[in-house]
């Protein structure tokens, strides 16, 4: 999912089969086209060009800096995470598909309209 710094849901993209990287799931859906090295991300973008925070080496003491500046990402970063929690309401798609497998991409779209509906509309 991407959205603004305020909460405005921009994209959400649909599932890829199997169990990847959110860095595969990113080229795959070509997001570097919204996205620029001001963008923030969590840590399983690393290496994408976005602003992440910095992993912990083991082993190795983080300099006070560094997580002073992992915190204001990550409080940032706590937008996203409500937006995702709203999406995650729609039932369908936070519980197990328990409907035919090819029928989840047309489900996916009705929801994925929907939640676009409701956050552009002013009277939903």
């Amino acid at each position: 999912m991407i959205c603004t710094i305020d909460g405005k849901l921009l994209a959400i993209t649909d599932s890829l089969p199997g169990a990847r990287h959110d860095a595969y799931a990113f080229r795959v859906h070509g997001l570097e086209r919204y996205l620029d090295d001001t963008t923030l991300a969590d840590k399983g973008y690393v290496g994408l060009g976005l602003l992440t925070p910095v992993k912990r080496r083991s082993g190795v003491k983080m300099p006070k800096a560094v997580k002073d500046n992992n915190r204001v990402i990550n409080g940032l970063r706590s937008v996203v995470e409500r937006v995702i929690v709203q999406v995650k309401t729609w039932r369908v798609l936070h519980s197990d598909f328990r409907r035919l497998l090819r029928s989840y991409s047309r489900v996916f779209l009705v929801v994925w309209a929907l939640i676009f509906f409701v956050s552009t509309n002013p009277y939903a």
